[in-house]
């Protein structure tokens, strides 16, 4: 039997497989593979989070002016009843209230020696002058308010008898006047609850306008706006 050939000095074996920039490719395709899994796992997440707020905007509300308040803290909350219990951390009190209530920004706890303190009460008269106030408002409040070295933001609640069509033609030819364009519209009826969304944006600002109601109910209305610095 003859031996084996043996390889030339200096000159490398080549063994039998894929080619390297094959791998290469694979190796690349991978990575990009894994981003795209990401970016699909990232926009469900916040598809999900989109669905839930419009699914029950009145939670989603009170959730924000909690987030907005240093001295306020979730406990519990109730999907059934439509109920969140809060507890104020400087007294330690706790109080339940309804979604509604909490979103709106205006409500009271009392502590054990019979003292009231008033939360979410802003001033109305320090909305900016850009946002679009709507004619036929109901009980309107500043419901949050705050302001930093980046950017001002706020948010206004109130009710009213006209309908979610009316809402949106108002805020279209508003938003329109003071050059905000509309960057997204979403509409769903979850539990017999309707749900408008409306976002403009233009140069530096931001609105977002949430409506929903019940049907044979008044309308709630919820504006979001920020204006970077």
């Amino acid at each position: 039997m003859n031996p084996p050939p043996s390889s030339t000095p200096g000159t490398a074996v080549v063994k039998k497989g894929m080619p390297p920039l094959a791998w290469v490719g694979i190796g690349c395709g991978g990575i990009i593979l894994l981003i795209v899994i990401g970016m699909a796992v990232v926009g469900a997440m916040a598809y999900k989070g989109v669905k839930a707020a419009m699914a029950n905007p009145a939670k989603a509300s009170a959730q924000l002016i909690l987030s907005t308040n240093k001295d306020l803290e979730k406990v519990s909350e109730n999907d059934k009843t439509g109920e969140m219990t809060v507890r104020v951390k400087s007294t330690g009190e706790e109080v339940t209230l309804k979604y509604d209530d909490l979103a709106k920004g205006r409500f009271t706890v009392k502590d054990k020696d019979g003292n009231v303190s008033q939360f979410g009460m802003g001033d109305l008269s320090k909305v900016p002058a850009w946002i679009p106030r709507y004619p036929a408002a109901i009980g309107e409040a500043s419901a949050m308010q705050t302001e930093d070295a980046t950017q001002m933001a706020g948010m206004i609640s109130y009710s009213t008898k006209d309908s979610a069509e009316a809402i949106e033609k108002f805020f279209n030819d508003e938003t329109a006047k003071i050059s905000l364009t509309s960057s997204n519209r979403s509409s769903m009826d979850v539990g017999g609850t309707h749900t408008l969304s409306l976002q403009y944006t233009g140069g530096k600002r931001e609105l977002t306008v949430t409506a929903y109601a019940k049907a044979g109910e008044a309308l709630n209305v919820q504006l979001v706006y920020t204006e970077k610095k």
